[in-house]
């Protein structure tokens, strides 16, 4: 049966798990959830996923939700040892390690600053500074590895890359962090052709114009 993921195509978590898809060479069968509209909050989505958020995964009758263990699932299900999710216990964990610390704190952070856009009030700078602060920390690990788990592209890395290029499109400034940086320039390397324009920047750049749109009623 079809692997199926309810996704957004501004959603960044949902952006996560379809470049995942796509480096492990997994076909999805995608289906949009238009959650302006209140999609997502209808009845035959509720029986899917009651959390009623996207993304969602259902393989074989298995609904999965949370990009980061959608993520983790699919590379063990369908590319058991790549890279991207090694079977080594340590490297495991610390790729566990940074997918919860990206979930948990730094993009979160990030929400903190856009999330009352939505509902048409304005964008939280305190919530940036804190963000920095995060982007700081990461700055500071990329000093003695190459991606943010070691010395291999993981999903960590894509997951923070999103949360980051995310956070450049819709205002926060980075661009003095030098490791950052450089790191990010490795992982659109890592990315197959054309994944990083069509999954990384324009649907950042997508979210970011309509995010600014609804942060101006409040003007």
């Amino acid at each position: 049966m079809p692997v199926q993921l309810y996704h957004h195509k501004l959603s960044a978590p949902a952006r996560v798990v379809r470049i995942v898809a796509k480096q492990i060479g997994l076909s999805l069968e995608e289906k949009e959830i238009d959650l302006l509209s209140g999609e997502h909050m209808k009845p035959e989505f509720l029986a899917i996923n009651p959390f009623h958020c996207v993304p969602t995964l259902v393989h074989d009758g298995f609904a999965l939700w949370e990009s980061r263990p959608i993520c983790t699932y699919l590379v063990d299900k369908f590319a058991h040892g790549h890279s991207l999710y090694p079977t080594d216990l340590r490297k495991r964990a610390t790729i566990d390690r940074w997918l919860y610390w990206d979930s948990g704190t730094f993009f979160s952070s990030l929400k903190a600053y856009y999330m009352p856009a939505i509902p048409g009030k304005s964008f939280q700078p305190e919530a940036a500074e804190l963000f920095k602060k995060n982007a700081s920390a990461l700055d500071e690990s990329l000093k003695n590895t190459k991606y943010v788990a070691g010395d291999k592209l993981s999903v960590a890395d894509i997951s923070i890359t999103v949360t980051v290029t995310l956070s450049t499109a819709i205002g926060i400034d980075t661009s003095e962090l030098k490791n950052v940086q450089k790191w990010l320039k490795q992982v659109e390397t890592d990315l197959k052709p054309s994944t990083w324009q069509t999954l990384v920047i324009d649907p950042a750049n997508g979210l970011a114009d309509l995010l600014k749109s609804m942060a101006s009623k409040s003007s």
